[in-house]
């Protein structure tokens, strides 16, 4: 098992920030449903929704990068929110993770996972350690 200080914890955290801060374009997280592919394939389910992160994108505190919360994104499908795709401002992929409500452990937390086409949502709370 590898073990890692807290300084370089807190510095691999900033160093993520930084990659999400690259491109002309904000850091987004792309919300589907259903389940979730290897990591860098292609999404078989449809994509529900768009959330643009916020500047600043997050904080490192306590060994953890608490992702801002942010603003209401449209909803563009009908599904259940199981997981999401985060990608810096180029579209380069950054992670994936699993989505939940608040009751929920995902790493990303949305006010509920059923989304209705049409209708809004948004990050509530996400982690990354």
């Amino acid at each position: 098992m590898i073990q890692i200080s807290t300084a370089l914890n807190d510095y691999r955290l900033n160093a993520v920030i930084n990659f999400l801060a690259i491109g002309t374009e904000n850091a987004r997280v792309q919300i589907y449903g259903g389940e979730r592919p290897d990591f860098g394939e292609e999404p078989d389910g449809d994509l529900l929704a768009t959330i643009v992160l916020v500047e600043p994108i997050g904080e490192v505190e306590d060994g953890l990068l608490a992702i801002t919360p942010t603003g209401e994104a449209l909803i563009e499908a009908s599904g259940v929110a199981t997981w999401a795709r985060i990608v810096n401002g180029d579209g380069a992929l950054a992670w994936d993770c699993d989505v939940s409500d608040l009751n929920g452990a995902g790493e990303l937390r949305l006010p509920s996972t059923t989304l209705y086409a049409g209708g809004y949502t948004r990050i509530v709370s996400g982690l990354l350690g």
